[in-house]
């Protein structure tokens, strides 16, 4: 019986050493000793021209495009601060116009009493003045705060009502529902965060702010209402009660009423009355 010689160990490893031992392809190495033989470099140097040149080229290709990736970010950013310098222009011209209107009413009204003393007419325009909101008026009332929940926010569009947000956002349209059923409670008189509320005032969204009187308003939300000592009773059960109810347990909102001995809210800023038309009493 013959014996087989003992296998080397090594013999599986063969491809791998000789990859290791010669890692060049046997042409390449045939090429290298050829331009050898011939006097020729056989590699690539670093300083070669053409090297340096594409170096170059790219370098200065990406500092053009970062360049280039910084430029609208800064054109956005000069675009913002315009608006916002033409909104703060346009604000400080309202409020200016607002003083002197203010000014031009109380003469108005020391000339107009001087020249109707002596007739009912005087107390029939403040009555109809209280009445539209024409006029300042004084007297007991209520403060209802309303302010967003402590974790509020709003979604990437700014919408403070969906279900990537935390929903605690107090919108334009809550304030309406709380501000009908405030009049339907009682309400002689209603201003929010100093802004008076009349028969052509809107309270809207613009934005992520809400608008009364064109006039951006931020939380939390002071509701004024002149009235009767039952109003906030009649308010709690009614239908804006109610719904503010919902807002605070299911979203957070937060809200309190306290009674106020006196308010005084102010005049609307302007009245303009686009279609409405003065009509001729009978003698």
């Amino acid at each position: 019986m013959t014996t087989r010689p003992a296998r080397d160990p090594a013999a599986s490893m063969s491809l791998i050493t000789e990859l290791m031992r010669n890692p060049l392809d046997p042409s390449y190495e045939d090429v290298a000793r050829r331009k050898r033989a011939q006097g020729k470099a056989t590699g690539g140097s670093l300083h070669s021209p053409l090297l340096v040149v594409t170096t170059l080229l790219i370098g200065f290709a990406l500092a053009v495009a970062a360049t280039a990736l910084r430029v609208p970010k800064n054109q956005a950013q000069k675009d913002h601060d315009a608006i916002i310098s033409r909104v703060e222009a346009g604000q400080a011209t309202i409020d200016k116009n607002t003083r002197t209107i203010t000014g031009l009413r109380k003469e108005i009204d020391a000339r107009q009493n001087a020249a109707l003393t002596g007739s009912d007419l005087p107390q029939r325009i403040t009555t109809l003045e209280t009445e539209t909101g024409a006029g300042a008026v004084t007297g007991p009332g209520w403060q209802l705060t309303i302010d967003d929940a402590p974790s509020s926010s709003t979604d990437g569009q700014g919408d403070p009502r969906t279900s990537t947000s935390s929903q605690g956002r107090v919108t334009s349209s809550d304030l309406q529902v709380v501000v009908n059923g405030l009049w339907h409670s009682g309400a002689e008189a209603i201003a929010i965060n100093g802004q008076r509320l009349g028969a052509t005032t809107a309270i809207r969204f613009a934005g992520e702010a809400i608008l009364v009187n064109f006039r951006p308003l931020v939380p939390p939300y002071v509701i004024s209402v002149v009235g009767p000592s039952t109003l906030q009773s009649s308010f709690s059960s009614g239908t804006g009660g109610i719904y503010l109810d919902g807002l605070v347990q299911g979203f957070g909102v937060r809200r309190s009423m306290t009674a106020a001995p006196s308010l005084r809210l102010p005049a609307l800023p302007s009245i303009e009355l686009n279609y409405a038309k003065p009509t001729k009493e009978a003698p």
